[in-house]
């Protein structure tokens, strides 16, 4: 049986997906603020799904990209901001929360069309 799919239920499914690596990187700066030489990494994954839907091509949306940071480094190398790290660990926990409401809501809609407005 094929799954029932279009372009709204594969962004939403990308952006999970990216979104919960983005939670990963994030972890990871977390967890080496205090190694010395650490470089705290981004994870950018917006203009690749927003030109997958300008496409119509979702599933050919290029895979999330992970970057180093240019932060200026303290004195031990390291160049981890918990306080941007919290922000960023906030913002990721809203947009999951997001995708997971856009997700239920369109999964609603297809119930409904399945099941008829009884």
């Amino acid at each position: 049986m094929t799954p029932i799919s279009d372009n709204t239920m594969q962004a939403i499914e990308y952006a999970l997906g990216a979104l919960a690596r983005r939670a990963e990187v994030t972890a990871q700066n977390v967890a080496n603020a205090q190694v010395p030489n650490f470089r705290a990494s981004r994870l950018s994954f917006e203009q690749q799904l927003e030109r997958a839907i300008g496409s119509g091509d979702i599933a050919g949306a290029r895979p999330p990209s992970v970057v180093a940071t240019n932060d200026p480094a303290g004195p031990n190398g390291n160049n981890v901001i918990i306080e941007e790290e919290v922000v960023d660990m906030m913002k990721t926990n809203l947009l999951q929360s997001a995708m997971v409401e856009a997700f239920n809501f369109k999964a609603g809609l297809i119930r409904t069309a399945i099941q008829g407005s009884r």
